[in-house]
């Protein structure tokens, strides 16, 4: 699976405008906005640890939970199928403008970054667009960490797993600052122990946690 796209330049395009739903709404747009939010950078070996993690949590899952995995954009719907087969909870992708929901997993976008922003009445919101790629990728583990640590604060959880590069270190320590929690995944469970890495050395991970414990330490924090 490709590792994302190089670009360069100024912005490639504008924000995604919200697409309309169609049909009958979600069952779950009633849920209140999430306390916590979890984001997940993974790259290589990525699909299958995700399955891994959100085949773990309960269907009541306390949080929004939201991922960034390095990925040739054409793989993206295949991948979102896979994790909801496996999830208790729903798994969508990303939508421009929406607001965060509970009990739900969102996936960036192919070739977009995905960010969060909080209003002004307290819901926080999903900005999507194209700026260059950082690190070589889009979407970046980065930008959205960076963005989820400046609106939930020390309510931010970010989960680095198996991956090439250093995607999410600078993000991971936008969380650290703000009191939020960082894990990385174990050498030991790695496909590539590459992004957990560089948080671990940089001093930057509260806990270094093998994938097959990965979704009860998440449970821990987001209970407490």
């Amino acid at each position: 699976m490709d590792m994302g796209r190089q670009g360069q330049g100024r912005w490639a395009a504008k924000p995604l405008p919200s697409p309309a739903r169609q049909g009958r709404p979600f069952p779950f747009l009633s849920i209140p906005p999430p306390l916590w939010a979890v984001a997940v950078g993974t790259s290589t070996g990525g699909p299958q640890a995700l399955m891994s993690l959100l085949s773990s949590l309960p269907a009541d899952f306390p949080a929004s939970i939201l991922i960034v995995q390095h990925i040739h954009p054409k793989f993206t719907p295949i991948l979102i199928r896979r994790l909801s087969e496996v999830s208790a909870f729903p798994v969508k992708e990303a939508e421009n403008g929406e607001t965060l929901k509970g009990s739900l997993a969102y996936v960036a976008p192919g070739d977009h970054h995905m960010e969060v922003e909080r209003r002004d009445g307290g819901g926080v919101v999903i900005r999507l667009h194209q700026r260059p790629p950082l690190h070589g990728v889009r979407p970046s583990a980065d930008l959205l960490f960076s963005s989820v640590s400046e609106a939930f604060l020390e309510k931010a959880v970010a989960v680095i797993l198996t991956g090439m590069g250093q995607d999410g270190l600078v993000g991971a320590q936008a969380v650290k600052r703000q009191g939020g929690t960082v894990l990385a995944e174990a050498k030991e469970s790695c496909v590539i122990y590459g992004m957990p890495r560089v948080v671990v050395e940089a001093q930057v991970a509260d806990r270094v946690v093998p994938l097959k414990d990965m979704a009860g330490e998440i449970l821990k924090i987001v209970k407490r």
